[in-house]
Formats: structure tokens, C-alpha cells, sequence
């Protein structure tokens, strides 16, 4: 039963900013050795690190005794490389230790094209597996939808699925990434699973031989997660949101929602999404796996109702949070935001010490940059009501022949006020002519009613599924 569950993905909305390929081993090793590590611990009391930035001049001072015609690539060369997680991972993956990891060692080659299977983290709820695909021949077009998996239980497929998998062009010869595959219910302590990549090294032409990796890995459960029942509701009109369960582990967090609301005959016109802030209203970052609403029609009072189910996952909670504060967005209609979004651009060095205005999503102001000869580090205050939706970035650099450039978060602050002092790493500039590139939006509807307070004594002391 089940399938390879990629087939037919639509375009998310944090899929827009994904056009461009970047050099992302060069990007991440540089993200990693620019931190250093400091334990602190979720609300449960189990073991998790955070990064911290250390001085990026002393470690390019370091890096070009490796290789002193390009600090950035230098960068990479230096021993730090732990894992593929750690390079782009959300930060339950980059904080796996080596005891919430398992190495999944598995290699197959054909004709000059090669693919191993990394590493993997699982807990019962959330599988992320990584990889590598190398090939003699520059690897053109690559996209995630070549690289799945499947766990053959009959009854259980229907229950998980895969979404937004993960992953980066480290050169025309090389992609790394990770697939995550999550289910709504608690999955077995070993599991074994078909993981394959099809595809070619260029898959819009028909000229290119397919290929087809197939490798069965066995896995095992890598740590515990805990799992607390709740049944919050809050209403609002006719409309109802209710708050199933939060599960935790060093991973991730899941908050299992169910949303409920009169049918209507375009309920795909809406959009809806979740955030979490802490008792400061500091956003707790959202795992880059965007998992959609699943739907059915009820009938209740002889009306009929539209209801929705999801599991969103947060980075792992600290022990500082003391309240979590479950909040709720729409977007009414797709087409008139995008209707109403106006593209500004403006030279990067203009940019420094400028407000720049988001329209209803706030400000952005640049306070540094700092510049090599391929790349960046830029500073910038992010004032928003609506900060990191759908967990984008507000800062994209354009360059002269059109192509967006992203970075990589290396830290971000919070000062209070709905304000973020955020710092990022761009790599593979082109030298000049780089402009910023916003965007002046309308913002996402919140529904102050619906939104749904948990403290860190009720997950502490609420009944556990067993």
C-alpha cells in the first residue's frame, strides 16, 4: 500500500525562492565553522546545542593556509565537517548528537554516476535520512522530486508522508540533501525503508540514460520522543481551532492541530498557516517541512463544516520558554496578494542605513556588510508583526544576469518589539552590481481569537501517550 509519495507535489510558498543553486558545501562548512557550540537543554530536560557565531576574520586569517586564493572555499577545507545535517539541516538535525544519529552507510554506482546514503535521525514520529549524488558528467536541472522514500507497511503509508525535501548543488558534480518523512501516528522502533533516486544528470533531455538507485535501509529508532494529549479549543464565530497534541523530542517539536469551519465551495482559495511564539513573543522557528492541511466534510446540526488536520514541526523547545503561544493566518486569496506585491530593488551599497519598507509586512534596515571576492556577510534589523513567514527571509540579493541570491542564517537575536537583528552568509557573488531585492506586501489575516496559550508546566505535567 502507499507509494512513492512525492508524485505530483505542488509549488509551496517556500518553494518560490529556490531557483537559483548554490555552492551549498561551500556555504554550510562556513556556516559550521563560524560556530561554536554551547548545551542547553528543552523542556523536558534533555540534552540540545545551539550555535554561536565566532569571528568570521580570524577563521578566513585560519582558512588560507588551506587555500589562500579563495577564503571562502578555504573555509571549507578546514576539519570541521561533521555531517550533511549540519550543513544545511534545521537545527533539531544540526543539533542530533552522535547518539540521536545513526550512520546508514549504503553506496551504489553506475556508469560514472554514484549515490550513498548518510546518515539518519528518527524518533517514531519524524525520519530524516541523508545523502549524496555524484556524477562524472555535470549534473543539470536536479530537482528534489527524483529522490524519495517508501516504508512498506500495509494500513501505514496512508498515515505519513514526505514533504519539502532538502537540498543543495555543491558543484556541477554534486548535490547533497536529506528527505523527511513524518506520520500522524507513532511508528515502530525498527522500520525498514526503500529509499531511491531516479533520475538522469539532466532530466529535460531525452538524449540522457535514466537511472535508478533502489537501497533498502534498516532503521532504528535514534531517541524518544514524548508525546502529551490536550484538547484545547478556541472558537471564534462558527469557526474552531483545537489543539490535539504536542510532541517532543531532541528533534523536533510537532503540534498536531484541527481546524473547523463552515464548508465552502473554494476552500483552496484560503491559505492558512501557523506560528509559535514564546511568552516574549520571540518566533520559535519553524522545520523547513512544510506539511499541508488534510481535509474531510462533516455534517453536524444538519450543516456541513470543512475539517482540517495537520502536524507542523518547530525547532526542539529550550527550558527557558515558558509559554508557547499557537497562533493562526490566512491568506484570503492568493491572487490579489500577489496582484498587490510591489518588487523594489535598490543598489546594495545604497542599501546600507536605509529603511526599507516591506508595506504590511514592516521594515528592513541594513547595518552591515561586510564583502569578500565571492561573497558576503550582511547584517539588518527586521521589524515585523509577521517576521520569517512561511519561514523566508526578507533580504534577497539580485545580480546583474537576474539570479536571486539567499543566504544562510548564521544568527538571529531577538531585541524585543517584534524586531530581529539577523545575520547571513552569501555565497558565490558575482562582484558587483548586486542589488537588494524586497518586497512590499500585503500582510496574512490573524485570527487573534483563535490563537491557543500552552505553558511549559502543562507539557511538562500533561498526560503522555504511552
Amino acid at each position: 500500500m502507499g507509494g512513492y509519495m512525492n508524485r505530483d507535489k505542488k509549488l509551496r510558498n517556500s518553494e518560490l525562492f529556490e531557483e537559483v543553486s548554490f555552492n551549498a558545501d561551500d556555504r554550510h562548512q562556513v556556516h559550521t565553522v563560524l560556530k561554536e557550540r554551547k548545551v542547553r537543554r528543552n523542556v523536558f530536560g534533555k540534552g540540545k546545542r545551539a550555535l554561536v557565531p565566532v569571528i568570521i576574520g580570524i577563521m578566513i586569517l585560519c582558512a588560507g593556509i588551506y587555500l589562500p586564493s579563495n577564503p571562502v572555499l578555504a573555509l571549507s577545507k578546514l576539519p570541521f565537517f561533521e555531517s550533511i545535517f549540519q550543513f544545511f539541516g534545521d537545527s533539531g538535525l544540526k543539533d542530533a548528537t552522535k547518539e540521536n544519529k545513526q550512520n546508514v552507510q549504503h553506496q551504489k554506482s553506475e556508469d560514472g554516476m554514484s549515490m550513498e546514503i548518510q546518515e539518519a535521525v528518527y524518533d517514531g514520529k519524524r525520519l530524516s535520512i541523508s545523502y549524496v549524488i555524484k556524477s562524472e558528467k555535470p549534473i543539470k536541472n536536479y530537482t528534489s522530486r527524483m529522490v524519495n522514500f517508501y516504508i512498506p507497511f500495509d494500513g501505514f503509508q496512508k498515515g505519513g508522508y514526505i514533504s519539502n525535501d532538502q537540498f543543495k548543488q555543491v558543484s556541477d558534480h554534486e548535490v547533497i540533501g536529506y528527505s523527511t518523512f513524518t506520520s500522524e501516528s507513532e511508528m515502530p522502533n525498527d522500520i525498514m525503508v526503500d529509499f531511491v533516486y531516479k533520475g538522469t544528470t539532466d532530466y529535460t533531455s531525452d538524449k540522457q540514460k535514466e537511472f535508478k538507485f533502489l537501497f533498502e535501509v534498516p532503521i532504528k529508532k535514534t531517541t524518544k520522543i514524548d508525546t502529551v494529549v490536550f484538547n484545547k479549543k478556541k472558537s471564534f464565530g462558527e469557526e474552531e481551532l483545537k489543539l490535539k497534541q504536542i510532541s517532543l523530542s531532541p528533534i523536533s517539536t510537532v503540534i498536531n492541530l484541527q481546524y473547523k469551519a463552515p464548508y465552502q465551495n473554494n476552500p483552496d482559495d484560503v491559505a492558512m498557516s501557523i506560528r509559535l511564539l514564546d511568552q516574549d513573543n520571540r518566533i520559535i522557528k519553524e522545520v523547513p517541512n512544510r506539511i499541508g492541511w488534510f481535509g474531510t466534510q462533516i455534517k453536524e446540526n444538519n450543516r456541513w463544516y470543512t475539517l482540517k488536520e495537520t502536524n507542523i514541526l518547530f525547532e526542539p523547545l529550550d527550558k527557558e520558554i515558558e509559554e508557547i503561544k499557537i497562533q493562526l493566518f490566512k491568506n484570503e486569496n492568493q491572487l490579489d496578494i500577489l496582484t498587490d506585491t510591489k518588487v523594489k530593488l535598490i543598489a546594495l551599497p545604497e542599501a546600507k542605513n536605509q529603511l526599507l519598507n516591506l508595506g504590511e509586512r514592516g521594515t528592513m534596515k541594513i547595518t552591515d556588510i561586510k564583502q569578500e571576492e565571492d561573497s558576503a556577510v550582511i547584517r539588518y534589523e527586521y521589524n515585523s508583526s509577521f517576521a520569517f513567514y512561511y519561514n523566508l527571509s526578507p533580504l534577497v540579493l539580485k545580480s546583474a544576469d537576474g539570479n536571486w541570491h539567499h543566504g544562510i542564517e548564521m544568527e538571529r537575536k531577538y531585541l524585543g518589539n517584534e524586531t530581529y537583528m539577523v545575520e547571513e552568509l552569501f555565497l558565490d557573488l558575482p562582484k558587483d552590481k548586486l542589488e537588494v531585492r524586497y518586497l512590499q506586501e500585503k500582510a496574512p489575516e490573524l485570527i487573534e481569537e483563535l490563537e491557543i496559550k500552552v505553558s511549559s508546566d502543562e507539557i511538562k505535567n500533561g498526560i503522555k501517550v504511552q
